[in-house]
C-alpha cells in the first residue's frame, strides 16, 4: 500500500504523509502490545509452539491497526504536523535557491 501511494501521481504529499505516521503509529502501538499483553497470552497455548505465536501476532497486530485507526495515541498527528510543517518551511528556500 505504501510503495503504491508514494509513486502515485495522484496522491498529495499531505496524504503520504499521513499514511506513512498512521504506519508509524501503528508499529509502535504494535511494539507496545507485544510486551504489554504477554502475560495475558500465558496459558493459552503451548508457549513453545507456533499456533501460540501466530495467535499472539494475530491479535496483536488485529488490536494494534485498531488503535492506530482509532487516532492511537496521537503520535501520528504530531508526526504529521511536524512534517507537513517541515515541508512548508523547506519549500520556500528551494524556490529562492533556485532564482
Amino acid at each position: 500500500m505504501l510503495m503504491e501511494m508514494a509513486h502515485s501521481k495522484n496522491t498529495t504529499h499531505n496524504q503520504k504523509v499521513a499514511a506513512v505516521s498512521d504506519q508509524f503509529e501503528s508499529v509502535l502501538v504494535k511494539q507496545f502490545l507485544k510486551e504489554a499483553l504477554k502475560p495475558m497470552f500465558k496459558g493459552v497455548f503451548n508457549e513453545d509452539g507456533g499456533a501460540h505465536r501466530m495467535y499472539r501476532h494475530f491479535f496483536t497486530d488485529a488490536i494494534s491497526e485498531s488503535i492506530a485507526s482509532g487516532g492511537g495515541f496521537g503520535v501520528s498527528t504530531i508526526l504529521q504536523q511536524q512534517l507537513q510543517n517541515d515541508s512548508d518551511d523547506v519549500s520556500p528556500d528551494l524556490d529562492d535557491e533556485k532564482k
